[in-house]
């Protein structure tokens, strides 16, 4: 994650956070959430109950984000094991979406999906 923030941020810094910093700081942010989220759900999880999680990949800045791994990693800080990712949607983008001047990166053959991440306390 941490290669995946650097890049983000070095693209467009002369537009300060409206460039590669500012969303840079915005995915920081979510994954922050998201890893506040795993240790909660550790939590309040029985040993052996599961947690559904659906999430979609991103585009920031034309660098892809695999939100689904990212929290798969994450929970497995927590003590939450994965036990599947499966894609549940999966949307054709064209340059118009992945390439607009919202996220200003370089074109990008990356389609955006959705995930089920199933977590499992172990």
């Amino acid at each position: 994650m941490e290669h995946l923030l650097a890049e983000i941020r070095a693209i467009g810094v002369e537009r300060g956070s409206y460039g590669g910093p500012g969303w840079a700081n915005y995915a920081a942010s979510y994954f922050n959430d998201t890893n506040r989220f795993c240790r909660v759900a550790s939590q309040v999880l029985k040993p052996d109950a599961r947690a559904v999680v659906v999430v979609g990949n991103s585009i920031l800045q034309g660098v892809e984000i695999p939100v689904d791994n990212i929290l798969s990693a994450l929970a497995s800080r927590h003590g939450l094991a994965t036990e599947a990712i499966h894609i549940i949607r999966q949307k054709r983008v064209g340059a118009s979406i992945v390439s607009s001047s919202v996220r200003q990166g370089a074109k990008t053959a990356a389609q955006l999906y959705e995930s089920a991440v199933v977590l499992k306390r172990v």
